[in-house]
């Protein structure tokens, strides 16, 4: 995968206008996708990217050992897609940006296998995860397809998607009660 090392800047911004190459990168790169990293290398302890995906993008289903990751999405919908250790398909959180009503944001707190399915001609999100990187430290589903068996990777998709829907948590009711409990921070001067 394309990437491109920002984190060397004492600040760093994104403007919609920034997308477009990032986006130019994943649709030249064999595997459709490409990723601006924030963080300054891979011995960071908090690595941060914008990735972009083509919609024909497959990601092997794999899990990371002792790493938390979450997502924000920017632009396009995707499914993350949760499996047993079988493979079999457990859960599909389906996403979207924030005006979609669909979820925005995910995390995943442990080691669980998933994968991420481009729903959009174009994907944006940005991750965020747990550094420093480590090339042993995610592992890849035996049962998963190469990503170079584009039939395999079709039909282990069409699979994946059939997954049950995962309802976002925590539900809006819980949050409201749990809003009104909370005691009022005291004001800042």
């Amino acid at each position: 995968m394309s990437a491109i090392f920002l984190g060397h800047a004492d600040l760093v911004s994104v403007r919609q206008d920034h997308i477009s190459p990032l986006l130019e990168l994943a649709r030249r790169s064999p595997l459709r996708r490409a990723r601006y990293c924030f963080h300054a290398d891979h011995a960071s302890r908090v690595h941060e990217m914008l990735i972009a995906f083509c919609g024909d993008s497959f990601v092997s289903p794999h899990r990371h050992e002792d790493k938390v990751e979450s997502f924000h999405l920017v632009q396009g919908e995707l499914a993350v897609v949760f499996f047993a250790d079988d493979g079999t398909p457990t859960g599909r959180l389906d996403m979207g940006p924030a005006a979609s009503g669909k979820p925005f944001y995910y995390r995943l707190n442990r080691m669980l296998w998933h994968t991420v399915v481009p729903l959009a001609e174009i994907v944006v999100l940005h991750e965020t995860t747990s550094g420093p990187f480590s090339p042993g430290g995610t592992e890849y589903a035996p049962w998963g397809p190469a990503e170079s068996d584009e039939t395999g990777c079709r039909i282990f998709t069409k699979r994946a998607l059939a997954a049950p829907p995962i309802f976002p948590f925590p539900a809006p009711e819980l949050l409201a009660e749990t809003a009104a409990a909370a005691p009022a921070e005291p004001r800042r001067r």
